[in-house]
């Protein structure tokens, strides 16, 4: 959901992008409705863009109705429509319903899209706090 300079500009510095999943957000026009699908898309083109080393997953997702909590709050938010695909509405992000199962499926998702363990081990958290060590 940034642009590919912001992207290339944060890994030059050795940081990370995380893949969020909060619904009607990283959708694709491959995958309009949102699921795991649609968020993998994002994850797919970020390591494509700088490498796995600089991608990590922040999910985003709640116990309850996600959706709703959005629609409450929409106007605090600085929110850019863009170029989204249209879509239909969704309750929440289908694969990645709430904390409980969103990083299993991810995980799952990523053993069947032959990833290593050592680049799962990367995404679901390494990357992450190689940067907070490194920043801490």
């Amino acid at each position: 959901m940034k642009p590919d300079e912001v992207i290339r500009a944060c890994a030059e510095r050795g940081g990370v992008i995380g893949i969020e999943a909060a619904p009607h957000t990283t959708l694709s026009g491959d995958h309009p409705h949102h699921s795991i699908e649609s968020v993998m898309d994002h994850f797919t083109y970020c390591v494509e863009l700088v490498g796995i080393d600089h991608v990590t997953f922040g999910p985003d997702t709640m116990f309850g109705d996600h959706v709703g909590v959005h629609d409450t709050y929409a106007g605090n938010y600085a929110h850019d429509a863009g170029n989204r695909p249209q879509h239909p509405r969704v309750e929440y992000v289908s694969g990645l319903e709430n904390p409980g199962e969103a990083f299993g499926n991810i995980v799952g998702w990523l053993v069947a899209h032959d990833y290593s363990d050592d680049e799962i081990a990367k995404v679901i958290g390494g990357n992450t706090i190689r940067v907070l060590e490194q920043v801490w």
